[in-house]
């Protein structure tokens, strides 16, 4: 028979719950206190070296559900009004389609699928010749600092002028960035001939600021999807992703420094020792 237990703490009673009840699977070393959510997962899949836990939660994440069954356990987390997050323990997992990434553990393997839009807007300026390249440099100068609708925007400038603009040019949308061309004209009238994956952002002979103002007018927007997939010695931990809006702008770095891996065949070892079993 499965079993499956709910446990519904708020954000900002994490603190307080975590004395009282099962409280929450927090990162807490085996040889302290341990709360029962913790030897709730730990228990969910016997096989697995890790377990997820949590150090505290971040802006925006307004709720954590615990959730506990037969062969995996984790946590949902959800802003005001949404999930955006789950993390789930289990035996296994797929990774196919996703690519490895670095690791900060050297008995975890890393994978990723993800995609996203930042938060950061981009633009590449595209000169082509010499004095278009110095007035593209004038204008990066010019507009350090500059946000679109509280986005920060980040210039660069693409000096192989001997290259061709049009591959230039679809290297930056590639990126997801936009492109501002400077010919000869351009750098004579101070204009710009913006392009962007978005056909409606595409317009000739406009200045900077005014090129600006048609990005503000048609910022997609910011979004994080997709999964992360952290293998070990008899288990994974997924970590899936629907974040948008702001809640979308750190999530990946919330993710990465709030969300532990417990080191569960230290608590099952310790536990057996001590005469108890918590499966394994």
């Amino acid at each position: 028979m499965r079993r499956t237990i709910t446990v519904v703490l708020l954000a900002s009673a994490l603190t307080a719950c975590s004395r009282l009840g099962l409280g929450e699977a927090d990162c807490t070393p085996p040889d302290r206190s341990i709360s029962a959510a913790t030897i709730l997962v730990v228990q969910a899949v016997p096989s697995a070296r890790y377990t997820p836990c949590l150090d505290e939660p971040r802006l925006g994440w307004d709720e954590v559900q615990w959730f506990f069954e037969d062969g995996r356990a984790g946590m949902n987390i959800y802003d005001s009004v949404d999930r955006f997050l789950r993390v789930t323990v289990t035996g296994s997992c797929d990774v196919s389609g996703a690519e490895l990434a670095p690791s900060r553990y050297p008995d975890i393997v890393r994978y990723e699928d993800v995609e996203s839009q930042p938060p950061e807007v981009g633009i590449t300026i595209v000169p082509a010749g010499e004095a278009p390249l110095a007035t593209a440099r004038r204008h990066v100068d010019e507009l350090a600092g500059t946000e679109i609708e509280h986005r920060s925007v980040i210039f660069t400038v693409d000096a192989r002028i001997d290259e061709p603009i049009r591959a230039r040019v679809d290297q930056a949308l590639l990126q997801g960035r936009y492109a501002w061309i400077v010919d000869e004209l351009d750098a004579e009238e101070g204009t710009v001939e913006q392009r962007g994956e978005n056909p409606a952002v595409a317009a000739r002979g406009i200045t900077p600021q005014q090129a600006l103002e048609v990005i503000g007018g048609n910022l997609p927007e910011v979004f994080y999807r997709g999964s992360w997939y952290f293998e070990f010695e008899g288990g994974c931990i997924t970590y899936e992703f629907d974040a948008v809006g702001a809640v979308a702008e750190s999530v990946a770095d919330d993710a990465d420094d709030a969300i532990g891996f417990y080191p569960a065949a230290v608590l099952r070892e310790g536990a057996r020792q001590d005469g108890y079993d918590v499966g394994g």
